[in-house]
């Protein structure tokens, strides 16, 4: 014989029967009972429910049988991953290049008249006599000074001199030449010109040096300031003495490149 106490549906067949013998007493009419059966029934009562706390209760459905399923977890859900925050790497960034300033075409006047805006000529110039000495104009001079460190000032296309006679003996005048050369040469004379101590700046979407001298011719005082400048192939040669202007590059420059 086994020494378990009775589980399972063992433990619920013999609890039914036990109920229904304790129904059918309470119908049945009641008849005494010896001392010792009715000691021996609450001794069998005790015993069978007292195999265990565990057992019994879970025969009586006061706890729950310790064999049943654990209801399955509920899935969390993941915390959502959050969005990156910041600025983008500069890997990551578009970068859009800065455009190079494309080159403008240059339009040397055809004439040392039209050389300056119309309203600026009398600021500039006031009553100074114009001599036109290329393109050539009938009659007049063709003639001029080629400084031998600039010989390419012989192929200009604009030369003017305005000076108070309009002779160029005059020891004030005002000498303009204008013309085109390969970009190489013009950048070379611009070197030059830093070397020998000129005072070169980037100005008017071009590069431009300048000097001023002073010298004695006779007993006069002459004050002469020269100036060279260069935008792509066309270059600007200024030599002003004791003839001083006010925004006079400006105005070539405005002149010589409308676009």
């Amino acid at each position: 014989m086994s020494n378990e106490p009775p589980g399972g549906d063992e433990m619920q067949r013999m609890l039914a029967g036990m109920r229904q013998q304790v129904v059918r007493g309470m119908h049945d009419k009641p008849r005494p009972a010896s001392t010792h059966r009715r000691v021996g029934l609450i001794v069998a009562l005790i015993a069978v429910l007292g195999i265990g706390t565990a057992s019994g209760s879970v025969a009586l459905g006061l706890v729950p049988t310790p064999f049943a399923a654990a209801p399955a977890p509920t899935p969390s859900s993941a915390p959502p991953t959050p969005a990156p925050t910041g600025s983008p790497s500069p890997s990551a960034a578009r970068i859009t290049p800065t455009p190079a300033p494309a080159d403008t075409t240059a339009t040397i006047p055809g004439a040392c008249t039209d050389a300056v805006p119309a309203a600026d000529a009398p600021r500039l110039f006031g009553s100074l006599v114009l001599d036109q000495l290329r393109p050539a104009v009938p009659g007049g001079k063709t003639d001029y000074y080629v400084d031998p460190e600039e010989p390419f000032t012989a192929d200009a296309t604009l030369v003017c001199h305005w000076s108070p006679s309009g002779s160029t003996e005059d020891v004030d005048n005002l000498f303009l030449g204008m013309g085109t050369v390969d970009r190489g040469v013009l950048q070379a004379r611009l070197q030059s010109l830093a070397g020998k101590g000129w005072t070169c700046t980037d100005t008017l979407a071009g590069r431009s040096c300048q000097q001023t001298e002073t010298a004695m011719y006779y007993s006069d005082r002459v004050e002469t300031t020269h100036t060279f400048f260069v935008r792509g192939d066309t270059w600007i040669s200024i030599t002003q003495s004791n003839v001083p202007t006010d925004g006079l590059l400006k105005a070539l420059v405005q002149q010589t490149w409308t676009d």
